[in-house]
């Protein structure tokens, strides 16, 4: 068995599940190689995936190896330090598939193991596990939330009819998958223009998703226009206004929606530079972006986008004035966006682009 690849996937069980802790996977592998505790971090508060893994171990740990996604940690936070309880169990060997940029850890954990005659080893990067850091490196690097934008789009660029219709644009697989990465975010924002045309649910409905709980739903709504029988409603729901009438505010909040203010911009619209305070004030880390052109470009421009995820689909649709990033005007070709990595694959018809900033 691949036991690198094994802990990689231990560790997408805990995405969307942790922040602002990191989603970390953990395997112990006894002397005889074979698996006998494995584990991911638990919600805030709950233990890292180290532990995890010791407290399901079903035999002895002495002489065994751990792997884990990322560096044990050596400080106690709300819970204890996860090199301790590794040399508690006489672990003989870890295997971390990435030191922890937390800068109060960053190698202190494995110097510590080390000191305790414990091997350590870091292994090749992993696809899967810089998927799953990604949002809490940059975390830890910026002090600022990761946000990922999500399009679906024509063979012609255009993300709706002329009239504003949209489904379905990409294909079911393509669906399929973005409630895959859906289930991994801490939340989705969208803009209530779309809640408006589309009334979407903004959830994640997937019958082998196990994951406990949905990613928080953010709806930016200059002045409170958001329908009351809007399917995305409910305690789960942030929306994020200036202006809002008393008894539309009254409204949602018996709905339990939670209702955060902050003020508009020169042009009358949500001055979105204080978006990323109240996603961090809610402990949002991983965010995905689901929106129409006008949000899209406001976020571009603000450099607030650190991902996209484009979907092609093989489709033309013609004269249409909806187009993503219409609004950012870059007369220039020194001022246009410049993505630092790409890549693309095929889902079912479609395909996507994956691009990093």
């Amino acid at each position: 068995m691949d036991y690198i690849k094994e802990v990689a996937k231990e560790s997408l069980l805990a995405m969307g599940q942790t922040s602002p802790n990191p989603p970390v996977g953990a395997l112990i592998v006894s002397s005889e190689n074979k698996i006998i505790g494995r584990g991911h971090t638990q919600r805030i508060g709950g233990n890292h995936a180290e532990i995890e893994a010791i407290n399901n171990a079903t035999e002895s740990l002495a002489n065994s190896t751990l792997y884990t996604t990322l560096e044990p940690c050596n400080i106690t936070g709300n819970t204890p330090p996860c090199t301790e309880a590794i040399i508690n169990n006489k672990i003989k060997h870890v295997v971390i598939c990435q030191k922890d940029p937390n800068p109060q850890i960053n190698g202190n954990g494995i110097k510590i193991l080390n000191e305790n005659n414990i091997t350590t080893e870091i292994v090749d990067k992993i696809e899967i596990v810089e998927y799953a850091l990604e949002a809490y490196n940059h975390f830890m690097k910026t002090k600022t939330p990761y946000l990922t934008l999500k399009l679906a789009m024509s063979l012609d660029g255009k993300i709706a009819t002329n009239t504003g219709k949209s489904k379905w644009i990409s294909g079911i697989q393509s669906r399929q998958l973005v409630h895959k990465y859906r289930s991994d975010v801490d939340a989705i924002i969208t803009g209530v223009g779309t809640v408006i045309k589309d009334n979407p649910q903004l959830n994640v409905r997937l019958e082998n998703i196990s994951k406990s709980n949905q990613p928080k739903k953010i709806i930016l709504d200059t002045n409170g226009r958001i329908p009351i029988n809007s399917q995305c409603l409910d305690s789960n729901t942030i929306i994020i206004c200036s202006n809002i009438n008393d008894k539309i505010e009254h409204e949602l909040l018996n709905k339990s929606v939670t209702i955060e203010k902050i003020p508009t911009s020169n042009s009358g619209s949500l001055d979105l530079k204080y978006l990323n305070d109240i996603l961090l004030k809610h402990k949002l880390i991983n965010v995905f972006v689901e929106c129409g052109p006008t949000l899209t470009s406001e976020l571009m421009k603000l450099n607030l986008i650190q991902k996209l995820l484009i979907f092609i689909s093989p489709k033309i649709i013609g004269g249409s004035k909806y187009v993503p990033f219409a609004n950012i005007n870059s007369d220039e070709m020194s001022k246009v966006f410049n993505l630092k990595k790409i890549q693309h694959s095929q889902i079912g018809k479609d395909i996507l682009i994956k691009g990093w900033f």
